[in-house]
């Protein structure tokens, strides 16, 4: 979800002057992450640049079982960012299953051979792939994702 379909570090950015890559480095990530939790902020992450392109292709595709695997960051906040990324899901119409789990490292427990995971972090791609599931690294290049998608689809869908 964040990263693809939300712009989590671009809002995070906004509110803080820094990536959440450098407020982890500069020691101020956990204040920073408290105040984003509970100030509700996954309510109101934009969606990302690529959002209406990437759902257009998702929706045009013959039906199939489309579900939202995403991470809350962990326990302490499991609850709350869940509930706020529920919220983001129906303000932007999408029905589809959300599956919140509290750390993207357990996102390689829904990986089977037909589970396709599109998602902008290396190490869960990995483990993900290794877990027997196929995993989509997402860059800023929506085309090369949904040319991935279609790969892993085993056929072309326009």
């Amino acid at each position: 979800m964040d990263g693809v379909l939300s712009d989590f570090e671009g809002h995070w950015h906004t509110l803080y002057g820094r990536t959440p890559l450098q407020s982890r480095d500069n020691k101020e990530f956990s204040g920073d992450w408290t105040e984003f939790c509970e100030t509700r902020q996954f309510e109101n992450l934009p969606r990302h640049q690529y959002f209406d392109e990437l759902m257009s292709f998702i929706r045009a595709l013959p039906p199939m079982n489309i579900e939202i695997l995403t991470s809350s960051g962990g326990k302490k906040y499991h609850e709350l960012v869940e509930s706020q990324k529920r919220v983001w899901l129906k303000k932007y119409g999408l029905a589809y299953k959300p599956n919140v789990v509290p750390g993207r490292r357990l996102k390689a427990e829904y990986a089977h051979e037909d589970a396709i995971l599109i998602d902008d972090t290396p190490d869960v791609i990995e483990a993900f792939n290794n877990a027997g599931g196929v995993g989509i690294l997402h860059h800023d290049d929506i085309e090369e994702t949904k040319f991935k998608l279609n790969l892993a689809l085993g056929q072309i869908f326009i």
